[in-house]
């Protein structure tokens, strides 16, 4: 019964024994898968936060990289739009530059032909005038030549007409002898009026040949004259358009 007992008890322990290690087995096997599914959880846990964590960067730096890539395109395009707005610009000053020049050369061309035009009508004005004042003094030196002619001629005949009046007077009152001499005297008469009507013919055609010399002296210098002062006009002018090209020309430098 001893025996039995204690292999009964024995047993018992051994069951214990056994019942206790396999629960201390079970605890820690329990444990361990446990700490192993904790192990895991956490693993995937923080595997999947830097997956997060990756996706958000990659995202986030994606996002930058679209934003940079966006505000330089910006930037490009209002560089290239002001670039073509300041050659516009430009273009537009340089067109207006020439349209400016152009129409000022324009309006001094036409100045100069203005100014041209009225030195040539101021010339002829003054040569048509010299000649008009020229003709006219020649008429009125011709008409008093004529006159002076006339006059002499008027004389001459009178004086004529006294003398054969008077011959005629004699030739009745006197005898022959008287109207010899008388014939005489007015052959001495006639010859003395020839001579002095041959000078008076020399003396007016010399006068009528130096008023002619002096009225072609005149018209020559009259003529001098003119061209003297059409250079110097037209020197002056000339000197006036390049002063007045540089002057414009300093002020569109400046």
């Amino acid at each position: 019964a001893l025996v039995d007992a204690d292999s009964d008890a024995l047993v018992l322990a051994d069951s214990d024994a056994l019942v206790d290690a396999d629960s201390e087995a079970d605890v820690l096997a329990d444990s361990d898968a446990l700490v192993l599914a904790d192990s895991e959880a956490l693993v995937l846990a923080d595997s999947e936060a830097d997956v997060l964590a990756d996706s958000e960067a990659l995202v986030d730096a994606d996002s930058e990289a679209d934003v940079l890539a966006d505000s330089e395109a910006d930037v490009d395009a209002d560089s290239e739009a002001d670039v073509l707005a300041d050659s516009d610009a430009l273009v537009d000053a340089d067109s207006e530059a020439d349209v400016l020049a152009d129409s000022e050369a324009d309006v001094l061309a036409d100045s100069d032909a203005d100014v041209d035009a009225d030195s040539d009508a101021d010339v002829l004005a003054d040569s048509d005038a010299l000649v008009l004042a020229d003709s006219e003094a020649l008429v009125d030196a011709d008409s008093d030549a004529d006159v002076l002619a006339d006059s002499d001629a008027l004389v001459d005949a009178d004086s004529d007409a006294d003398v054969l009046a008077e011959a005629d007077a004699l030739v009745d009152a006197d005898s022959e002898a008287l109207v010899l001499a008388d014939s005489d005297a007015l052959v001495d008469a006639d010859s003395e009026a020839l001579v002095l009507a041959d000078s008076d013919a020399l003396v007016d055609a010399d006068s009528e040949a130096d008023v002619l010399a002096d009225s072609d002296a005149l018209v020559d210098a009259d003529s001098d004259a003119l061209v003297d002062a059409d250079s110097e006009a037209d020197v002056l002018a000339d000197s006036e358009a390049l002063v007045d090209a540089d002057s414009e020309a300093d002020v569109d430098a400046d």
